[in-house]
């Protein structure tokens, strides 16, 4: 009874009580806890109270530790990856290397952010948050301003130099990490990376460099294993069933088939008023031709869509979302999304990026006129 009475928060499981003697314990929860938050959320997402909960503690007593949430936000982000501060302090980097290595470190830090680094919590909230732009700017001067300055001394245009590149940095993440613009995010690191270093080495040097010097910083191609034809395709063939079954145990919650959520968003992806034939949505490859049918007489029944006949033509059938179709649409779509970046969360942003591109030129060859029968 006393040991009850003791507990500053009687509603935590069992198991977050082991921490009551554990300080360190405790503030290494709060910080694990907000750097999840944070970084799924951004600054302004996230209370005090949501850390405190995921955290297992109260929120007195995040406080007690860190100030205030713009403490604790300071604190995490402090413990991120940073941006350069490594390549540009390694004196064994000379000047006519720092260009290409600088290129190499950033992308490869980048590209295997963990998932949970604070970084791209920090860059988003500083588009809103003052101190966190106050933060950022802070960081960004001592970890590529300063060294910067250490590295150019006297040189013209230093001050110039130093903006270019951190502005040429920092667009990177914007455009191919934090936005996913296109076509940053697809272009392969090993593609990126050349090119980026040019760009770097202008900035730095004022020297566009010369065509054939491309080949001196280029990393070597490493091949991977070969895989038959048929091992591809098998593989992809199982990722596929495999991709379809969790997918539809997801659409699944929201009382849909796969298949007719295919056919609802077929009609969304039309944009304002969502409408389209019937043999438009089969030829979209959503469902079978006899499929739409079957499924559009469900979603007709349930509210989600109407179906017409055409004016002109009483062979055609127009369907159309309903605003209640439109909604519950929108719903699953963004419960489809976050776990198919789960099912992705094996692999790191510049893996996934270079699957994107192999898929991309399957897709391409197999569409390709060689392949469509024709001579």
């Amino acid at each position: 009874m006393d040991a009850e009475h003791s507990t500053p928060d009687r509603t935590a499981p069992e198991p977050r009580r082991s921490r009551s003697h554990d300080p360190e314990g405790r503030r290494g929860a709060v910080l694990a806890a907000a750097r999840r938050l944070f970084a799924a959320q951004g600054y302004k997402g996230v209370g005090i109270r949501a850390i405190a909960a995921e955290a297992g503690v109260t929120p007195g007593l995040v406080m007690a530790y860190f100030g205030s949430k713009d403490g604790l936000f300071r604190e995490v982000v402090g413990g991120g990856t940073g941006v350069t501060e490594g390549v540009l302090d390694d004196p064994s980097v000379g000047r006519e290397e720092l260009p290409h290595a600088l290129a190499h470190d950033y992308l490869d830090r980048w590209d295997r952010l963990p998932a949970h680094d604070p970084w791209p919590a920090l860059i988003r909230s500083g588009l809103s948050h003052p101190p966190s732009a106050e933060l950022l700017s802070t960081v960004l001067d001592r970890q590529v301003s300063e060294p910067l300055r250490r590295l150019l001394g006297d040189c013209d245009a230093a001050d110039a130099r130093i903006a270019m590149i951190r502005s040429i940095l920092f667009g990177v993440i914007m455009e191919r990490y934090l936005f996913a613009h296109e076509p940053a995010t697809s272009v392969p690191t090993d593609t990126l990376e050349p090119v980026l270093t040019d760009v770097l080495t202008a900035a730095l040097t004022g020297r566009v460099p010369e065509p054939e010097a491309e080949a001196a910083h280029r990393p070597p191609v490493r091949e991977a294993p070969g895989a038959s034809g048929p091992a591809v395709f098998a593989a992809l063939n199982e990722c596929t069933a495999r991709y379809r079954t969790l997918i539809g145990r997801v659409v699944k919650r929201h009382g849909l088939s796969l298949a007719a959520f295919e056919v609802l968003a077929a009609l969304r992806t039309v944009g304002a008023p969502y409408r389209r034939t019937m043999g438009e949505i089969a030829a979209a490859g959503a469902v079978s031709a006899g499929g739409v049918t079957q499924h559009a007489d469900r979603l007709v029944e349930a509210g989600l869509i109407t179906r017409e006949r055409d004016g002109q033509d009483r062979r055609i059938v127009h369907l159309s979302l309903t605003p209640a179709g439109l909604d519950l649409v929108g719903r699953v779509s963004d419960d489809r999304r976050t776990h198919e970046r789960e099912l992705l969360a094996g692999l790191v942003p510049g893996d996934q990026r270079q699957l994107a591109a192999l898929l991309g030129a399957l897709r391409r060859s197999l569409t390709g006129p060689e392949t469509s029968g024709g001579h």
